[in-house]
């Protein structure tokens, strides 16, 4: 059987790991103070209690660190605060894990670059998934490598990041990912970038999937998605409202470096099954640079007024109208995009399978943010949300099971309360792991059984209403 190197380390470390435990009440008050302990080695895990922590900016320089807030949110306020002049926290371990997090007010000044992020990660290999970021001069902002260096970012949103003036604004963005190997982001929710884009990637691969990209009405933005340097990029089943102040007037950019150099060993762009709505005139839909080799853009909703596609020869069976109405969308001054049916809305051309990944969405950003649904129709249907077929919301006791379930970490069972499931576990490099539930009077019984210490994910589907929840549980020694 084979592993990623990711997975071995783990799980060569898991035997020797220690867990700390950080919160107001404890002996180690505020995570810097773990930070900076000779003691923290590689592997540990670093559990923080949920509320405020004023000033406190911490370095991470060990590898296979898990760091979370196992319930509710801990907040980070930089209030004036920086680590090493680049951000509330600077990461410089690989295949670090962060988890529960809200990260406001990193900020240096124009000398320093203007630049003070949320998290700074200078390491590879980088896991968050359940994090905020606001109000910071970058959300999040890597480095460059592309050696071994994969990021995932799943379930965070992204608000208000960014520099309004001076010879920085717009240059920084909600988030910014530089080389890597690839990134995922995924499920989330970004609004409102300062100036800059909402989301930028130099990734050579690149998966954007099923995220909900949001102007709003005084947002002052520039692209909603850009990619400069191209390489291999998915976008798909996104939800991007383009809003009337924006800066710029387009809404994704693909390789618009290349002629200053710079450029990944690919150049293949798939654009499938994203709805986009434009409240900005003129709006440009796409400026990909001549020469990609692929530009796929197929299944897609376009609404409003907007430059038409011009120049592309893979244009399929994306559905175009001026007149929003036409969408028949549930509530387009709330931003929510839903559709009722709309003449052509169930004439999607099915696509194949590209480099492994196949062009068929099976999942959708879900309401309230930081959910996600399966998508059940049978239909071959155009944009990032299926035909409205009654409720399909995620249910509360759904909602809680993915914050609640105890013990978080556990050593031989943990208990989702009040869910019925199924369930499934997989581990950190996706691979399904063979579990045992049980259905007990107070919930959901997942047992440990034969599975190694480490860092698992879960997903907890509802029979009969097609959602689902997704989390992650840490099992210790």
């Amino acid at each position: 059987m084979k592993y990623s190197l990711t997975f071995l380390l783990l799980f060569t470390t898991a035997a020797h790991a220690k867990t700390w435990l950080v919160g107001p009440t404890r002996q180690y008050t505020a995570p810097s103070a773990v930070a900076n302990s000779p003691l923290l080695a590689d592997g540990d895990t670093v559990l923080v209690d949920s509320g405020t922590y004023v000033g406190d900016v911490a370095t991470w320089s060990k590898n296979n660190l898990v760091l979370r807030c196992p319930n509710g949110m801990a907040r980070f306020n930089a209030d004036g605060n920086i680590a090493d002049l680049k951000g509330i926290w600077v990461v410089y371990g690989k295949n670090t894990y962060v988890e529960g997090f809200e990260f406001y007010g990193a900020a240096i000044d124009s000398a320093d670059g203007d630049n003070g992020a949320g998290i700074r990660v200078q390491g590879d290999g980088f896991t968050c998934r359940r994090c905020y970021f606001h109000d910071n001069q970058e959300g999040i902002l890597t480095g460059n490598d592309t050696t071994d260096n994969d990021i995932l970012i799943e379930a965070c949103e992204f608000d208000h990041n960014g520099v309004e003036t001076g010879g920085a604004a717009g240059f920084e963005h909600n988030i910014y990912v530089g080389l890597c190997s690839s990134c995922t982001i995924k499920f989330c929710y970004f609004h409102a970038s300062i100036v800059g884009h909402e989301v930028k990637c130099r990734a050579n691969v690149s998966y954007i999937l099923y995220n909900y990209i949001v102007d709003g009405p005084t947002g002052d933005g520039s692209l909603s998605i850009d990619i400069p340097q191209g390489g291999l990029a998915f976008v798909m089943g996104n939800i991007i409202e383009k809003g009337p102040m924006t800066a710029n007037s387009t809404v994704i950019g693909y390789g618009e470096e290349w002629p200053q150099g710079k450029f990944n060993p690919d150049s293949e762009f798939y654009f499938v099954n994203n709805t986009i709505v434009t409240d900005r005139n003129p709006t440009i839909y796409f400026e990909i640079q001549p020469g990609t080799k692929t530009a796929l853009i197929a299944n897609n909703i376009f609404a409003g007024t907007a430059h038409p596609i011009i120049g592309f020869t893979d244009t399929e069976s994306n559905v175009f109208n001026v007149d929003t109405s036409f969408f028949h969308f549930a509530n387009p001054g709330s931003y929510d995009y839903h559709t009722y049916g709309f003449p052509g809305f169930t004439n999607a051309v099915q696509l194949g399978t590209v480099d492994g990944f196949s062009l068929k969405p099976t999942s959708e950003y879900a309401f309230p943010p930081l959910d996600s649904e399966q998508r059940i129709n049978t239909l071959f249907e155009v944009g990032a949300i299926e035909y409205i077929v009654g409720t399909r919301s995620v249910s509360e006791n759904l909602k809680k099971a993915i914050s609640i379930n105890f013990p978080n970490p556990f050593s031989s069972e943990t208990i989702f309360p009040n869910i019925s499931g199924p369930l499934k576990l997989f581990n950190i490099c996706g691979k399904e792991m063979n579990v045992t539930t049980q259905q007990t009077k107070n919930g959901l019984v997942l047992e440990r059984g034969n599975l190694p210490a480490g860092i698992y994910f879960y997903r907890i589907s509802e029979a009969g209403r097609g959602t689902q929840a997704e989390g992650s549980v840490v099992i210790g020694n």
